[in-house]
């Protein structure tokens, strides 16, 4: 998996659409606010935090070491604190293509009714 050093301040998803050759898609990094957004089950204010601190580090080329020294975690628990942010935004963005293409569809369908219906 492509982790953020990696995606130069883009935050990298696996792209879904079979159709596309490239495996990730370079999505913005998130504001603090839909960064919040997408942390709503962390109670913890502290912890969104860090986590924001952690991860605004990795984007800016960090390495796992020096991204956890200041909070004294370990390579391993950057690394899944990264996958888990990696899979939100994922999920998040998925979910906005699978809308954006069904209204597309419902779209398409209504322009192909009112053109038959011209033509009749």
């Amino acid at each position: 998996m492509m982790n953020l050093k990696e995606g130069r301040g883009k935050v990298p998803i696996r792209n879904s659409t079979q159709h596309e050759a490239t495996p990730y898609l370079l999505v913005d990094f998130p504001t603090r606010e839909e960064f919040d957004a997408l942390y709503t089950k962390h109670k913890s204010q502290e912890l969104k935090d860090r986590y924001w601190i952690i991860l605004n580090l990795r984007a800016q080329g960090k390495t796992l070491t020096s991204a956890g020294n200041p909070f004294g975690l370990t390579r391993e628990r950057i690394r899944q604190i990264e996958a888990r942010f990696q899979r939100l935004m994922e999920k998040k963005y998925t979910t906005q293509i699978e809308a954006n293409l069904s209204m597309l569809s419902s779209n398409q369908s209504l322009v192909e009714l009112f053109l038959k219906s011209e033509t009749s």
